[in-house]
This record gives C-alpha cells, structure tokens and sequence, in this order.
C-alpha cells in the first residue's frame, strides 16, 4: 500500500524471515560465527538459543545460503516428530531412500550416505529450527546418529536451534551425555537501543530505491521501549509506523508517529508484549520487593565487596614473564607488514631479545592471526593464572568475532570502543589496541598492559616483546580501535534501566550505596536519585553522560569500587581527570 509512496521495492518490515534483510548484531554476529567454524570443525554438537523473535530462522536461512559446495547441510523446521519420523525427515531431505519403517535400515542407509561424501571429501551438517520441540526420546536418537563415525573422522554436524527452554533440556540429567557433547554455544539476544536504529536503516536501505524516509531519534527511542529490541516487534511496529505516516502524507517517521502505531498495536492485541508484562506485574513486584527487603536487611557497608575472593590463595594476581623493555622513538619509515599465518600459541613463550628501530619496524614484522591470539593471551593472563584459546579459534576471519568468542571461553567480555588514548586510558583495563601499516594491509595487535606517566608498554608479538612508547608515537600507527576484556562481577544484565531486568537495578542500587551515594534508596525502580549518581560517575570518567549503564559504565563502576585485584595498567589517581 505504501511502497510507492516512500520508494520502496518491497516492504522492508515484511514478518518472513529473508537472508536479505539479516542483520548481523554483536550477538548474531557471533552465533554466525560459531556456525562458520563449526563447519570447519565438523564434528559435535552446535548450540544456539534466543528468544522468540529474536531472528533465529533468518539467521539459519542466511547460514546456509552461504555454505560453499563442500557441505552438504539439511534443514529441518518443524521437528515435532517422533524417532522413526525424524529419521526419516533426515534422510527425505538429504535424498536417500526413506521408505524403511525400522530404526536399522533408515540409520544404515544413512550411514553409506555420510561415508560416500566423506569419501567426496565433503561435510554433511544437520541444521534443525526449533529444536526445543524435540522430545528427550529424539534428543538421544540424534546423539546415537553422532557416533556415525570412521576410525578418523566424524561423519555428521548437528546444530540445534532453539529457544531458551532447549538450553534448559540440554542442561538436564536425563541428557547428560548429549550435553557433554556440546562444543559450541552460543545465545541470541535483543538489540540494543544503538542497534535498534541500525537495525531499521538496514531494512530500509535493502528495501528502498531511494533515500528519502527518515525515522526521529524519539521514533528510535519509542520503538525501542516497546520492542526492548526483539526484531520481529520492530518490525510489526515500523511496518504500522510507515503506514500510519502513508496516511498522514509524512516522509518522517516522528516520536508522535511512532507512538500512535504503538497504542494501536497495544489497543489491538498484535502483540502479546504489552499484555504479558501487565499480567506479571503484580507478581513480580511482589517478588522484587521481597527481594529489595531482604537485601536490605542484610546490607552492611562492603557487602559487595569480592576481595577476600580475589585474594584467595587460588586466585593471586598472574605471575606474567617479564619481558625485554625496548625503548623506540617516533616512528619514520614504516615497512610493510609480513603476509598472514596463522599461528598455534598455546603456551605463552619466553621474552626474547629483538633488536626494534621503531614501532613501524616492530609492526612490520607482525602478521594479524598470530598477533591478535598473543596479544588476547597477554590480556587474559593479567586477569587470571591460565589461559586457554582453542585452536578452531583463531580460523575466524572477523577479528572482533575471535577476541569474543576467546575471551568468552576464559571466562571475560569483550567491550570493543573507538576513540583516544585518554578514552583508553579512564578505563583503566589492559586494552588490546589495532594498528595499521600503510598499503591497506589488515591490522596487527599488541596488548597495552602498563602506563607510567608518558611510557606506554605494549606487549606482543612473536617471543612476547615489550616496547615502550608514548602516547604521540601511536598517532602514526593506531586506528583508535581497542578492544578490552572485563568482568562483569555482579552480572549486571542488559543495558540499565532500558532492557535490564528489575533484579539488576537492585544489585545497581546497593552498589551505588557501597560506592557512597547512600541518598540512592533500594527499590526495584530505576529513579531519578539513581540516574543521578551514574551521571557523575560517567563524568568523573570521561565517559558519555546520559544515565545510562552499559558495558562502559560497568567498567567504570567496578573500577571505582575497587572490586578485587582489577588489573589496572595505571594509578588510579592518573586515570581519568578528576
């Protein structure tokens, strides 16, 4: 109705789930990945849950569009279907005879299919959607189909894809042995309130033949609260937003626009959002407040406090090598860096002397596989004693993908910022950081692990150099990307207060009182008090000041708490400007 009118091919809110239109957030970005490489793999099983609406079937769709001529994968979308059917299903889709009606014949028939492409030299993937629907009975039969196996190789990759109730399956007793066989897995999550308007700008650019309608930062934000960044409520919300704005003759999709089309969804009944949250009210305030009162029955000044965890005889700060200090000036005649190999560091290497004129030189002999996983290994060992990156790992293309996938498997997060060397430096965290050489190579990474005054250590490369520079010598070389890989101690989740649940403005509040502001009162509800004092926290850190508490600002947070052994790369005092 309205695709004339705004130039549109084709509605880009359409409700079907099309690969065109994938959009790939951090976290679908990262499922991608975990599917990608567990291709390569090619062996266990592959796990990856969200929510519904989440865009999981799109996700899977684009998968396996894009699988090259080596694999041959089968998709089931509807597993609600006993032993012998699934079997069946399986060897419908892959085009081998199903017209046995016994466990054997359809299983050996599908045996000689997997051994005669192993032969081809190709991988067989077994893709199902839904698989929460899978009864336990199923569930085992798809374990027993991944003993099919040579005396060297595994012949079959099943992925399950599901809802959250099919990780709690998995977890269970009753599949203790199909959950050891998980090797990866992986969790779809809502977008954020900055993925959110990417996200609509991605349809719409896909969709449009020109570039004309435009949604408001108040459209964004309205949008954002009713859909809390489940895709396919976005989409129901737009789609009505852009035929509301047909209606009333605008190019612009305004707050007001958006939140007509919300309370005429509401009003409606098209989604169930609204009205579930309503329904739970009563019972989870009672819960919450419950819970704010025991809480503060128990409150004592330090309660938060994890030192005595930190300090633990198990738990000692990391005894880190020390390295050769070379000391080089600004750089002049950069060379250009050595080809890509992909390096297995699985022990961190003595430090070796290595004659460096300058950083250009000391980059040029670096190459991007090997770099990122020892400067990742450097970073991951300052916050505890092992580390450990598998080294399926370190195939992943995308570099942001591999420091998220490593950094998830030894227990951290990865918070990638754009900016300065004072943006780095307030954080206060060791910071991976990616330098460039000219000629469009790709980058190379060293770890920035110590500040003294104007002497930056940076640590890396092969035989794990470290060189001392200052903070103008890195104008030359770094793209002002960083990467750096935190806790998140008190599992505060989602971005408080506008996808958080209420437990976690609890926990929010009570560290705001053991931090100081104790005008901060313990209740489930994120208030003005409260926004207050994450505001000056956010400005005695340099940080963007709107209340808000994302990933930066929970580093911000612990830092200024104080939490265990943070490994700080300066003295407080010198890390951000007071």
């Amino acid at each position: 109705m309205y695709k004339n009118f705004f130039g549109f091919k084709e509605r880009p809110f359409k409700l079907i789930p099309d690969p065109a239109y994938l959009f790939l957030s951090s976290s679908h970005e990262e499922a991608l990945a975990h599917l990608t490489y567990a291709v390569i793999q090619g062996d266990g099983f592959v796990e990856i849950t969200g929510e519904v609406g989440t865009g999981k079937t799109t996700l899977c769709r684009a998968f396996l569009e894009n699988l090259d001529e080596n694999t041959h994968a089968a998709y089931i979308f509807n597993p609600r279907l006993d032993s012998i059917q699934l079997l069946k299903v399986i060897n419908d889709e892959f085009g081998i005879s199903s017209d046995a009606d016994n466990t054997k014949d359809l299983i050996d028939a599908f045996n000689s299919f997997l051994i005669e492409k192993k032969a081809e030299g190709k991988n067989v993937t077994l893709l199902i959607d839904e698989a929460q629907n899978l009864t336990n009975e199923v569930l085992e039969q798809l374990r027993l189909l991944s003993n099919l196996e040579t005396t060297r190789h595994k012949l079959l990759q099943i992925i399950l894809v599901g809802q959250p109730e099919l990780g709690e399956k998995l977890a269970s007793y009753e599949l203790r042995q199909l959950g050891q066989r998980i090797s990866l897995s992986c969790q779809l999550i809502p977008l954020t309130y900055k993925e959110v308007g990417e996200y609509i700008q991605h349809r719409i650019n896909i969709a449009s033949r020109k570039s004309g309608i435009k949604f408001t930062r108040a459209a964004y934000r309205s949008i954002y609260q009713y859909s809390r960044g489940i895709p396919r409520l976005i989409n129901i919300v737009c789609d009505r937003a852009l035929l509301t704005a047909f209606g009333l003759d605008r190019q612009k999709i305004t707050g007001k626009i958006a939140r007509t089309s919300i309370r005429e969804l509401a009003a409606r009944g098209d989604s169930k959002h609204s009205s579930l949250q309503k329904g739970k009210k009563a019972i989870l305030f009672f819960f919450l407040l419950c819970l704010a009162l025991f809480m503060v029955v128990l409150y004592r000044p330090g309660f938060l406090d994890v030192n005595p965890i930190f300090n633990s005889p198990e738990s000692k700060k990391p005894n880190i090598s020390k390295a050769k200090i070379i000391k080089i000036p600004v750089p002049s005649n950069p060379i250009p860096a050595s080809k890509p190999t992909k390096a297995q560091m699985i022990k961190e290497p003595e430090p070796v002397m290595e004659p460096v004129r300058n950083l250009g030189d000391f980059l040029g002999k670096m190459d991007r596989f090997s770099s990122r996983h020892m400067a990742l290994k450097i970073a991951i060992n300052v916050w505890k004693n092992e580390s450990e990156i598998k080294p399926y790992l370190d195939g992943i293309d995308d570099d942001q993908a591999f420091f998220r996938l490593a950094a998830k498997q030894n227990g951290l997060l990865i918070r990638r910022i754009e900016g300065n060397y004072n943006a780095v430096k307030k954080l206060n965290l060791p910071a991976i950081l990616a330098f460039y050489l000219p000629g469009g190579v790709p980058p190379v990474y060293l770890t920035l692990s110590k500040i003294e005054y104007r002497k930056l250590t940076l640590r890396g490369g092969k035989g794990n150099i470290a060189i001392e520079v200052e903070p103008n010598d890195l104008e030359s070389y770094w793209s002002g990307v960083a990467f750096i890989p935190w806790k998140n101690f008190l599992s505060l989740a989602g971005t408080i207060p506008l996808n958080s649940p209420q437990d976690s403005i609890i926990t929010l509040k009570m560290l705001m009182r053991d931090i100081g502001f104790n005008q901060v009162e313990i209740s489930p509800y994120y208030d003005e008090h409260t926004q207050q004092a994450v505001k000056k926290i956010q400005k005695k850190y340099g940080l963007y000041v709107d209340g808000v508490v994302g990933s930066t600002t929970k580093i911000a947070l612990y830092t200024e708490k104080k939490f265990g052994e943070l490994p700080h790369i300066t003295e407080i005092s010198d890390s951000y400007i007071r």
